[in-house]
């Protein structure tokens, strides 16, 4: 019997693929073109990643079905036993992996993550301390188009002017002045090592609550390529796809998970008012898919081959970064301590705009972002910066050898447009083939697995 209910499962799974191409052609073909877009064009952009196909596999798989509300053995739904089972896993290896005393694995994404710890901790009107959004933070730290600017008190910190990198004594004297109830760090367009415990020890001195928002260099951090925040902030928060997972977000505390905070007259642990912000207060049904796909990529974090490659994204960050110093570009910092690289698009050419160098490469097959610099006077729909990251060309097994050619096809493209306005341009074709083969031949020497 039991064989055949796991023949059964896997034959109802294997299906999967065949029912999309009989009942929906047109989603089906979508899907296949996207597919072939990846595997031909050069990705580089710092905010993507690949998950695997066992994590893909879980994603499709008829965990999608079940409906509950709640946590582990305190559902609002029954039929919960297996859901539970999976749920508990995704934690235990979450905590293994971060080396935490606490995972949350049921937010939607790192942006919902985020506002479940604002919402526990904060009352309207509260204040925040954040990385200003064109700074290299991101807009779930408050930016005032967001939930956290419309309903708290919110001022920011700079990079400096010259080096562009992160003054401690200068946010120091901000939360001095503007005593926060939380401070957060982390960003989505900061190049640099971020010193949590220099952080921590500010937040201490003001009485704020610390977040660390690590969810571009959250690969690093598991392996250890970058400082980890576990037991210096209050609460890590992350995504889980940039790091190479499923779509989702996740909440790890440390030392303090069980701190107690006084709500509405009333003391718990830091731990359970965050639970249970995220249900009832901020979500409802957890996507048991996504939680089980995330367990799975928690193991693939744990192994040898995992963790070896995130020093290899960094590696090839920086020899990216160097060949792109060398032929005379102005990359942001003068180079990188992790995944990303910010590139001063407008400095090359006169007329130059990150909207145009998005744009051209694309029309080659090279696939960056636009980007905001700090102190950038272009607006972000045109932006006079261009970010560029390592991890899928380091996932496929590009090295060294290959930012060379990277960073040259790169430049050549950007160093040949035509400049019509800010962003409109011309390309001539015979360039636009010529890079576009040499991307493809590169692509499908190193390709997805």
């Amino acid at each position: 019997m039991d064989s055949l209910k796991r023949l059964s499962s896997q034959v109802y799974h294997e299906g999967i693929w065949d029912a999309l191409r009989e009942q929906d052609e047109h989603v089906y073909q979508l899907i296949n073109k996207e597919y072939e877009r990846l595997q031909n064009t050069l990705q580089l952009i710092a905010a993507e990643n690949l998950c695997t196909r066992a994590v893909l596999a879980a994603l499709g798989s008829i965990v999608q079905n079940k409906t509950t509300e709640g946590f582990p053995h305190a559902r609002f739904h029954g039929g919960c036993e297996i859901v539970d089972d999976i749920e508990e896993l995704a934690v235990a290896r979450a905590k293994e992996t971060f080396k935490a005393q606490y995972a949350n694995v049921q937010p939607h994404s790192g942006t919902a993550a985020n506002q479940i710890v604002l919402v526990a901790l904060l009352e309207s009107g509260d204040r925040i301390l954040s990385l200003e959004i064109n700074q290299g933070g991101h807009v779930s730290h408050g930016a005032n188009v967001s939930f956290g600017g419309k309903f708290f008190n919110v001022e920011n910190y700079y990079v400096d002017r010259q080096t562009y990198r992160l003054d401690i004594e200068r946010i120091r004297q901000k939360a001095v002045e503007f005593k926060p109830k939380l401070m957060i760090c982390g960003g989505s367009a900061y190049t640099r090592t971020i010193d949590f415990q220099q952080f921590r020890r500010i937040a201490d001195e003001v009485g704020a609550y610390l977040m660390a928002d690590i969810s571009h260099i959250v690969g690093l951090v598991i392996a250890g390529a970058h400082p980890s925040p576990i037991d210096a902030a209050h609460f890590s928060t992350t995504s889980t796809y940039k790091p190479g997972g499923p779509r989702g977000g996740l909440i790890l505390m440390g030392k303090d998970f069980d701190k107690p905070i006084e709500v509405s007259g009333k003391k718990m642990p830091l731990w359970r008012l965050i639970r249970k912000t995220t249900f009832p207060g901020v979500q409802g049904t957890p996507y048991l898919n996504n939680i089980a796909a995330k367990a799975i990529f928690f193991k693939e974090t744990l192994s040898e081959e995992y963790r070896s490659r995130q020093f290899k994204i960094v590696e090839n960050a920086a020899r990216l970064a160097d060949n792109l110093l060398g032929l005379g570009y102005d990359v942001i910092t003068g180079g990188t301590d992790n995944h990303m690289i910010l590139v001063n698009i407008a400095s090359l050419r006169e007329g130059l705009t990150g909207a145009i160098a998005q744009e051209c490469l694309e029309d080659c097959g090279i696939i960056i972002n636009k980007n905001r610099l700090p102190y950038d006077t272009r607006n972000a729909a045109v932006a006079s910066g261009a970010r560029l990251g390592t991890p899928i060309v380091t996932r496929n097994g590009m090295g060294p050898e290959q930012m060379d050619t990277i960073a040259g096809l790169v430049d050549t493209v950007l160093r040949e447009v035509t400049i019509l306005s800010e962003r409109e341009y011309e390309i001539d074709n015979s360039l636009k083939q010529d890079t576009r083969q040499k991307i493809m031949e590169l692509c499908h020497e190193f390709p997805m697995s």
